[in-house]
């Protein structure tokens, strides 16, 4: 049933946001489909890629989930040979989490895929489109995760 009702601008940019989510989540679960990894192990060896070394708690915080959650990941990584624990040299109870060599490989199949798609998928955008579209992105990711309850949205890592 529709509502008589119509959308206000905020209430259309929410819906625009919405509909942008589910399409990025099938995007993404596409790209890691076509290397034949999970969408889990695509996000944590992109951070890991994009920030070097990390704790748990980083990548938690980056991924936005709670630090169980990312540590389950995680420990998958090790397993499957994609990252390694070290323990911190300056904080011998701090364990740290790398790309192995493994995982350095997978970063570069990523990167390789997700610039294939992103030139095919903006072939027609302009490089000014582009820094437009990721700027107001930006602003709305800021201003979404500024005005959030501070357990729902984690402030970017």
């Amino acid at each position: 049933m529709s509502s008589d009702l119509p959308e206000t601008p905020p209430q259309t940019l929410l819906r625009s946001v919405e509909a942008f989510s589910r399409t990025l989540r099938e995007s993404s679960l596409g790209v890691a489909r076509d290397i034949g990894c999970s969408k889990g192990t695509l996000a944590i060896v992109r951070i890991l890629q994009r920030r070097g070394t990390l704790q748990v708690s980083d990548i938690a915080h980056a991924l936005r989930v709670d630090i169980s959650v990312a540590s389950r990941q995680v420990s998958q990584l090790v397993d499957d040979g994609l990252v390694e624990r070290t323990v911190d040299d300056g904080d011998r109870r701090v364990r740290t989490i790398r790309l192995s060599p493994a995982g350095r490989s997978l970063a570069v199949e990523i990167a390789a895929v997700l610039e294939r798609r992103a030139h095919e998928v903006f072939a027609d955008w302009s490089s000014e489109e582009l820094a437009d579209a990721a700027a107001t992105l930006d602003r709305l990711t800021t201003t979404l995760a500024d005005r959030a309850p501070a357990e729902a949205v984690l402030t970017p890592a």
